[in-house]
This record gives structure tokens, sequence and C-alpha cells, in this order.
């Protein structure tokens, strides 16, 4: 597998970079204001990574703040929803076990 420059894509609203038969990883810049999209569930564990930028994270009933250097762990079949709640882009690498998309 190569080795890939996350930051190359910055700006990408969504973008799979990698994947094997059991993980997969993402990027993803939300706008200031913006949201991710509609609250989802997965089947299997998603791990963010804040990479620029504030976000909450909602998970389950919970909010999170997450800023740059910020780890969640989203546990499989739970409920969650990311918010960029800064002045700037946020943009976070996200790693899917097993590949969600």
């Amino acid at each position: 597998m190569d080795v890939v420059d996350a930051l190359a894509h910055r700006g990408r609203f969504f973008r799979v970079l990698q994947q094997t038969e059991r993980s997969q990883t993402t990027v993803m810049t939300i706008a200031p204001g913006e949201d991710g999209g509609p609250e989802e569930e997965h089947a299997g564990d998603q791990i963010v990574y804040v990479v620029e930028g504030e976000a909450i994270v909602r998970i389950g009933d919970k909010e999170h703040r997450a800023a740059a250097g910020s780890l969640v762990m989203i546990p499989a079949r739970t409920a969650h929803h990311v918010k960029n709640s800064g002045r700037t882009p946020l943009f976070f690498v996200t790693v899917y076990a097993p590949p969600a998309y």
C-alpha cells in the first residue's frame, strides 16, 4: 500500500484515500457553520482525527468539542454527527473498520 499525503486533499468535502478488506481511510473538509450531512451510524467503528479547525461531535446523546489534535472514537452502530463550530474550515482524517464507503 502506498503512503498518502492526506494534507494534499485538504478542501475536498469527502475523499476515500486507502482501503483494505478490513479498514478504510478518508478525509473530509467542512466549511465554517456547516456539517458533514445528516446524523448517521456505521456497522463498524469510526475513528476521527481532527487535523485543522474545531468541531462539535455528537455521539449518541452527548456532544463533544474537538479541536486540532483531538482523536474521537465512535463505536459501531452509534448515531453520530459532526459540525464545524469554528471560523475556519474543519479538516479531519477518518478510519473506518470495516470500510464504510
